[in-house]
């Protein structure tokens, strides 16, 4: 979050954000300077640093204060102020989920024109078998990142699904955090949020869907590619590699494989956040290796996709930026949690996900 200088800002509002830290803090020393209050603090003198610098981000960033710990020479804790910034409203999200329930109907009824007998059916099969589960997945993948982000008082958009013109008719969809994310904590269970939720809400879509396609026979075969199902399939004694694939069966294909992109430790990806709150600033060494994991498999099994995507990683930079308070510690609940994600992307990763 940028941040604009403290000589704009009046006195008053200065001496009140000096109390509030010397309420939760003890300091020993002040510096004041244009672009920020720096308060030099001991660890000794704050046995609950965790816990109160917490309590003081909740009530700073709402004030319009960005407060954040620097451990070097000496320890202090810097309070900039942040720049405001304009976001977009809430009707982009919903023109948006339009537009992307437009495009998955249309693809989802050119794959259901396979299970059906008229162009009218094909589109009701599209929404029902395609479009809506798809979107629901996707949906509540994000939500999961909402309600995680929320309870951890940390403001975040509501989805925006993204369109695509080709295949599957939608992208993904993303929230956007709009307030720095506090510490290491937060960051394992902001990321892991979505895809756990994303994951188990395939679960169900997967049962049903392979329960109802062996009341919908093929009537025709215009299978634009074929899909590899994940071990996930094998696991549970569902991998049919039928074609044409059930819509709702692609459908939930295709949740289980956002899942493990999302999963990818690298970058601004749902993994990159976990890896950065497990590892630290170590985490960017993880990420040069999974680039060049992902040029491999893009190789070996000539899949231009995972290409792409460790491009896409280093464009976005492979240095994931630190949390507000780099400084805490990992529990074991989010340690099983990150555990839990590993599991969950072996159970969704294909390497070669389409045929042509």
């Amino acid at each position: 979050m940028e941040t604009m200088e403290f000589g704009r800002m009046q006195s008053g509002s200065l001496s009140q954000v000096v109390d509030l830290v010397k309420d939760k803090i003890q300091t020993y020393d002040i510096e004041v300077n244009p672009v920020a209050l720096t308060f030099f603090y001991l660890k000794s003198d704050n046995p609950t640093m965790d816990q109160k610098f917490d309590e003081l981000r909740k009530e700073l960033v709402p004030m319009g204060f960005i407060p954040f710990l620097r451990e070097d020479v000496e320890n202090v804790l810097i309070v900039t102020v942040a720049r405001k910034r304009h976001y977009l409203e809430n009707k982009v999200n919903v023109i948006l989920f339009a537009m992307t329930l437009v495009a998955t109907v249309y693809w989802g009824s050119i794959y259901a024109s396979n299970f059906s007998t008229s162009e009218t059916q094909s589109i009701l099969y599209g929404f029902l078998f395609f479009a809506g589960p798809l979107l629901l997945i996707l949906g509540l993948h994000e939500l999961g990142h909402f309600i995680v982000a929320k309870r951890l008082s940390v403001e975040a958009s509501f989805p925006f699904f993204i369109p695509f013109p080709l295949y599957l008719g939608t992208f993904g969809a993303f929230i956007s955090l709009r307030d720095p994310i506090p510490n290491r904590r937060a960051m394992v269970e902001i990321g892991a949020a979505g895809p756990i939720v994303g994951f188990l809400s395939c679960i169900p879509f997967l049962f049903l869907a392979n329960y109802l396609q062996q009341f919908f026979p093929a009537t025709g075969n215009n299978s634009m590619f074929t899909v590899n199902f994940p071990y996930l399939y094998d696991l549970l004694g569902l991998h049919s590699g039928s074609a044409p694939v059930f819509p709702m069966v692609l459908a939930v294909w295709v949740g289980f494989l956002a899942t493990a992109m999302n999963l990818l430790p690298l970058s601004q990806l749902d993994g990159g956040h976990i890896a950065r709150g497990i590892l630290g600033g170590n985490s960017n060494i993880l990420g040069y290796g999974i680039v060049g994991f992902l040029v491999f498999i893009g190789l070996a099994y000539n899949y231009p996709g995972w290409i792409f995507l460790a491009m896409f990683g280093m464009v976005m930079g492979l240095s994931h930026p630190p949390p507000l308070d780099d400084y805490s510690k990992i529990n074991f609940r989010d340690a099983i949690i990150a555990a839990v994600t590993v599991a969950m992307f072996l159970l969704s990763f294909t390497a070669k996900p389409i045929i042509p």
